[in-house]
């Protein structure tokens, strides 16, 4: 039986962003400690990553209020590569434009193989 290599998996990953990229550019903000208190320090970068409709989930949610109605929906996921390095947690959540939408990053799941890892799966919220 012939066992997964992490190098043949990131490559796999790699040629599934290259044959349909999407440039983000995603803001990050993350709280450090510095001297014994919590700084929040801003971070952006831009990352190439494959986003794509997950077939199973047709939910839609509306959110109607004084103001207006909102339309959310968690059909979409993506894929990034190793060098990403997403951290999603409740406290700092990740937010971006793609021509998609208004995407929110809900979780992320590291693909790892060997120890190493290969890249992420992340699932959406197309926030609109």
């Amino acid at each position: 039986m012939s066992t997964l290599k992490a190098k043949k998996i990131i490559d796999t990953i790699n040629k599934g962003i290259a044959l349909n990229p999407t440039e983000i550019k995603i803001k990050q903000t993350k709280k450090v400690v510095v001297d014994g208190a919590f700084e929040e320090v801003k971070k952006e970068v831009k990352l190439k990553v494959l986003i794509y409709l997950e077939k199973n989930k047709t939910d839609i949610k509306i959110t109607t209020d004084i103001i207006g109605s909102s339309y959310s929906d968690k059909k979409y996921c993506m894929i990034a590569d190793y060098k990403a390095n997403l951290q999603v947690n409740s406290k700092n959540a990740i937010e971006f434009d793609c021509k998609e939408g208004h995407m929110k990053m809900k979780a992320v799941y590291p693909i790892a193989i060997e120890g190493t890892i290969c890249g992420y799966q992340v699932d959406l919220e197309r926030i609109g």
